[in-house]
């Protein structure tokens, strides 16, 4: 049994409003929330890297609290460095000597994909303590004229802090996902980040949507990565009505890795009150990872 304790978070410093990009492309005044759902993206500055914003948000932690950490699992796609990485610029600023580092190069899956892994070490030892960092910086990867993607992306950081507990979140069942030979569908190119939309809303409808809707039944909630409105207003569609499907890609955009951890912290009242939650993250791949816990 694991339990997520606390989350911190760190987002970028600059609030992009869409009239700016609206402008700058001749847009017709709403086009971007009309299409996209999002009202504003948190972009970093140009010293806000994701190693930069990383060790913000585990510096929000009370140093007494992450005494003892066994592991630190840290997740990003733009790394302003190739090495070494973010986990152990987070073990330096921690002082952590006998610490594991594993770094993972994965997008919107990430914080899944490593809860996943968080669960099977508390499991293979109750005295593991596992820090996930997640951190991603897309604005600065991509291009500058492309309004498409540029009108989704924020950039953040997240730290959350995972142990066990007796009468915590239990695994029933998790799901991954890899589709072939889509790996040029969203991917960094030499000149910036690329996105197939209407590729990745397809994924999502015929891949993912399925696995979430079939692990849903009898699920209080669901903690889903933000991808924004067409694919969020698809699933809102397809699970019950009852279940609690928190959002905040309106004034967040989408976050990649560090989009749930934040969703999380804004519900964590609601999220540790819930006895069955439902987490998804689905994207960069294209692939899903989906986790369904009891508590």
């Amino acid at each position: 049994m694991i339990e997520i304790n606390e989350i911190k978070i760190a987002l970028g410093s600059i609030i992009e409003k869409n009239k700016s990009i609206e402008k700058k492309f001749n847009l017709k005044k709403g086009t971007i929330f009309n299409l996209t759902g999002i009202r504003q993206r948190l972009i970093s500055n140009k010293f806000e890297t994701a190693e930069y914003l990383a060790i913000n948000a585990c510096k929000k932690f009370n140093k007494s609290k992450l005494k003892n950490i066994t592991h630190i699992i840290s997740v990003t796609n733009t790394p302003s460095k190739r090495f070494p990485g973010i986990s152990n610029h987070v073990s330096t600023l921690l002082n952590l000597t006998n610490v594991h580092c594993l770094n993972l190069n994965l997008g919107c899956t990430g914080f899944v994909d490593a809860l996943e892994i968080s669960y099977e070490l508390i499991k293979n030892d109750k005295k593991n303590k596992i820090l996930i960092v997640t951190a991603d910086t897309y604005s600065k990867f991509i291009n500058k004229n492309d309004k498409a993607v540029r009108c989704l992306f924020s950039d953040g950081a997240s730290s959350t802090l995972v142990t066990y507990k007796k009468n915590g979140l239990k695994l029933k069942k998790k799901v991954f996902k890899n589709i072939v030979n889509t790996t040029d569908e969203l991917s960094f190119k030499e000149n910036g980040i690329k996105m197939n939309g209407p590729a990745i809303v397809s994924f999502t409808i015929k891949d993912v949507i399925p696995e979430i809707v079939n692990l849903s039944k009898n699920v209080n909630c669901i903690f889903s990565h933000q991808a924004g409105k067409v694919v969020m207003s698809q699933i809102q569609k397809k699970v019950n009505k009852n279940i609690f499907l928190p959002l905040n890609y309106r004034d967040h955009g989408n976050l990649v890795s560090t989009s749930i951890p934040l969703l999380l912290k804004q519900n964590i009242t609601r999220f540790k009150k819930e006895k069955k939650i439902l987490f998804c993250g689905f994207g960069v791949g294209l692939s899903a990872s989906i986790m369904l816990f009891h508590r």
